[in-house]
């Protein structure tokens, strides 16, 4: 399977799960160490095809594709150049996002942790923004961060592929939901 056929099937798997709404969160696979193809804005998760995909050079910013790329591409472009990460995962995981906002996480899943390490949750800043690039890219320098969260936004997960960058956005929410039964059953 090439690289295009498994972006979508990530997007389209990760919409029909959940932790995606129709025109939410944005994924981006690096090829060839200088480009990436990132997920267009403004197009439902069920319909994108690999044709809708944006091909953008990481070093000099020249973008390819009939489509507007995701807003958050700044976002993507930094953290493949301060990181070794071939692939990135966002999304708006519901679960996730609701025990990052009560600053709740705490370790209840060994397998999960093995697979997410250590979150780091962050203050939102607005979406797009060079400033929001910079604070989560930052997170991703300490070579053991696999996933930042962003308070009122989403999750941004990396991986060598799109395999290891998408568990640990699943398996965050995995945490997140046994976290939140735990509440609910006040243990």
């Amino acid at each position: 399977m090439n690289l295009k056929t498994e972006l979508l099937n990530c997007v389209k798997d990760l919409y029909t799960s959940g932790l995606n709404t129709a025109v939410s969160g944005n994924h981006s696979a690096r090829f060839e160490r200088i480009w990436m193809w990132i997920t267009p804005s403004e197009i439902p998760r069920y319909k994108i095809k690999t044709t809708d995909l944006v091909k953008i050079n990481i070093k000099s910013k020249e973008i390819i594709g009939k489509c507007k790329p995701s807003r958050e591409w700044v976002m993507h472009r930094e953290i493949y150049e301060n990181t070794n990460a071939n692939a990135i995962v966002h999304c708006h995981s519901p679960y996730t996002l609701g025990i990052s906002i009560a600053s709740k996480f705490v370790e209840v899943i060994e397998e999960a942790k093995i697979i997410v390490g250590d979150p780091i949750i962050i203050e939102n800043v607005p979406s797009g923004t060079a400033e929001l690039a910079s604070s989560v890219s930052r997170c991703f320098k300490d070579n053991r961060v696999r996933a930042v969260i962003i308070k009122n936004h989403g999750v941004v997960a990396i991986g060598k592929n799109l395999d290891e960058a998408r568990s640990v956005v699943e398996s965050l929410e995995e945490w997140a939901k046994v976290l939140t039964v735990c509440k609910i059953f006040n243990v």
